[in-house]
């Protein structure tokens, strides 16, 4: 009993650290929510941790697909810079998928 006690512990005591491992995204400009005057020609997204950008996407909405922006960069960073197509007035979403070089996981968002 009481090493099944210490083993529920100690993974209490681990989860917390095992989860804050995971690349989450930090910071995006434009920011989530935001307006802006003209299109943006660049997209910009900080992570809390060293990743691979792995994908990528831009969808309108109202339009039934997304677009996925190429060339992705290849180096690892915790900051990366997407030059954007040009976009037509609207809103959109911007679609995720990094690998955090830590741990492997792989982390998505919108």
């Amino acid at each position: 009993m009481r090493r099944g006690m210490f083993v529920t512990a100690l993974l209490a005591a681990l989860l917390p650290a095992l989860a804050a491992a995971h690349a989450r995204l930090q910071q995006a400009s434009p920011a989530d929510g935001s307006v802006v005057e003209s299109a943006p020609a660049e997209l910009m997204l900080a992570f809390s941790e060293r990743a691979h950008l792995t994908q990528l996407s831009i969808q309108r909405q109202g339009e039934s697909h997304a677009r996925r922006l190429t060339p992705l960069p290849t180096a690892v960073s915790k900051d990366f810079t997407i030059a954007l197509p040009r976009l037509a007035p609207g809103a959109y979403t911007v679609a995720y998928h990094v690998v955090s070089v830590d741990d492997g996981h792989i982390t998505s968002g919108t």
